[in-house]
C-alpha cells in the first residue's frame, strides 16, 4: 500500500486555516495535473488529475468522499472510478509552541485487480511526491488569500 505523509508549518490565523481545508473545492484544484472536479454534494466530489507514473500518463478519476470533517481536519476515503485505485486520506492541522500551524496531509493509495503487480510499485514513488505537492500549494495558496 503506497503512502505519503507531509507537512508544513504554516503563519496565519488558524480560522482562516481551518476554513480553507473544510473548503474542498478550494484545494480540489491544487493537485498535480489538476484537469476538474465536480462537487456531488456537501461530502462527496469528484477529482480527475492527470497522473504521472513514470513511463505512463494517465487521467485518473476518483471519488471523494468524506468520512469526517470537523474544524481542524477532514478524513476522506478514495475510490477509484476510472482505474481500480482506492484508499484514504487527511488534511489535519496543529498548533505549535510558537503559536504557528502545522497543516499536515496524509494519502494512502492501493491498485487492485488485473495490473495491480505492475501499479503498485509506480504508486508507492506517486504518492509521497503528490501529497509533498500538493501541502506546498495548500500553503502558498491560503497564505495569499
Amino acid at each position: 500500500m503506497a503512502t505519503g505523509q507531509y507537512s508544513k508549518n504554516i503563519s496565519m490565523q488558524k480560522e482562516k486555516l481551518e476554513e480553507f481545508i473544510q473548503n474542498k473545492e478550494q484545494w480540489a484544484v491544487l493537485i498535480p495535473g489538476y484537469l476538474h472536479h465536480e462537487l456531488l454534494n456537501e461530502n462527496d466530489m469528484i477529482w480527475v488529475f492527470q497522473g504521472d507514473f513514470g513511463i505512463i500518463q494517465k487521467a485518473v478519476k476518483v471519488e471523494l468522499k468524506v468520512k469526517k470533517s470537523d474544524a481542524y481536519q477532514i478524513l476522506f476515503d478514495l475510490e477509484g472510478l476510472s482505474d481500480p485505485i482506492n484508499g484514504d486520506g487527511s488534511f489535519e492541522i496543529k498548533q505549535n509552541q510558537d503559536q504557528s500551524l502545522q497543516l499536515t496531509g496524509k494519502l494512502t493509495m492501493k491498485a487492485s485487480g488485473f495490473l495491480a503487480g505492475m501499479m503498485n510499485p509506480v504508486l508507492d514513488n506517486f504518492v509521497p511526491r503528490l501529497v509533498e505537492q500538493l501541502v506546498k500549494e495548500m500553503a502558498v495558496k491560503v497564505v495569499k488569500e
